[in-house]
């Protein structure tokens, strides 16, 4: 392994040491973007069932076969709904999680009846940064929200 990875390794693992010694902050940057969504996928039968059973409608929905865009003949594999945080992207990612799990509780039992026949589903943190390294931290609400309806985690890093 090269040293400049070995060095760039060593600065991740410092930082993750420091992040998890603290008690949980609250994090806001000019250099952070957060956003977070529920996403299901492989329930396309359900789509139009969600948003009349409970009044969410989806950021996103589309079902296998659907062309990826106009200007493309790429077609989607599977179905997805996507359920995203309206809040402003320079909020903490925590506010995201925050408005999900509130947006979302009414709603368990049914959610979670189209979740266990779903295919997949899960909650997708994201961070947009000019920073190459960044570090994700949420309060207990990121938790909650995944036990609540048995969720996976994922997570979208997109740096500039």
């Amino acid at each position: 392994m090269r040293t400049s990875i070995k060095r760039k390794m060593a600065r991740i693992s410092k930082r993750h040491t420091k992040i998890c010694s603290q008690k949980f902050q609250r994090v806001t940057s000019p250099f952070f973007e957060f956003d977070a969504s529920i996403r299901i996928g492989g329930a396309g039968k359900y789509h139009d069932e969600i948003s009349a059973s409970t009044g969410l409608t989806p950021t996103r929905a589309y079902l296998a076969g659907d062309k990826v865009s106009t200007h493309s003949e790429r077609v989607r594999k599977e179905d997805m709904w996507i359920f995203s945080s309206p809040l402003d992207r320079s909020r903490p990612l925590d506010d995201h999680v925050g408005w999900l799990l509130d947006t979302v509780t009414p709603h368990i039992e049914y959610l979670d009846g189209v979740i266990n026949n779903a295919t997949w589903a899960d909650l997708c943190l994201g961070c947009f940064s000019d920073i190459p390294y960044p570090m994700i931290a949420t309060g207990n609400r990121a938790t909650e929200l995944i036990k609540k309806l048995n969720l996976q985690i994922s997570f979208n890093f997109t740096c500039t």
